[in-house]
């Protein structure tokens, strides 16, 4: 019977969620290769450090996998904007947002400040980047950015009601 070390199994078991979570963020096949290497590596390093009652396994990775794609554009792209789908994706499951009523989602909305709403409807209504957003409104792209998460959560939290 073959024995299989724990980091055999981890690599066996997340490699590929790892791989296509990289590809979809960076432009090339020998990118995502780099930062599955990179991922793999720092999983190894710290396996004694991890702590499930933190976090599941997936979660630590998908973690350090985004982490890694973040560095890779620090590294490689910094005149390059990052992707919003990095630092938004694990925000809100857009699905929430698809199973509610109208009248619900526009009842959340209400709720909002006016600014919280405006980023909102401007990002989702009407369809504009975070970037686009900051300049209409005549705010820092970052700001922009944390006060559409916060919005977001704040939708979250007011539908799951």
């Amino acid at each position: 019977m073959e024995t299989v070390s724990l980091q055999e199994k981890i690599y066996r078991d997340y490699h590929n969620k790892v791989y296509a979570y990289a590809l979809s963020h960076v432009r090339s096949r020998e990118d995502a290769e780099d930062i599955v290497s990179e991922v793999f590596l720092k999983v190894y390093e710290k396996l004694d450090t991890y702590d499930e009652s933190k976090a599941s396994m997936s979660t630590w990775i998908y973690q350090m996998t985004k982490n890694k794609v973040i560095d890779y554009y620090r590294r490689y792209h910094v005149s390059e904007e990052l992707p919003e789908e990095i630092e938004s994706s694990d925000e809100i499951d857009s699905g929430l947002l698809n199973e509610e009523t109208l009248s619900e989602l526009a009842e959340a909305l209400k709720q909002l400040p006016q600014e919280l709403r405006d980023i909102v409807v401007l990002r989702y209504y009407k369809g504009y980047t975070l970037q686009k957003t900051a300049e209409m409104m005549s705010l820092s792209y970052g700001v922009v950015k944390l006060r559409h998460k916060e919005a977001l959560q704040r939708l979250q939290a007011s539908l799951k009601r």
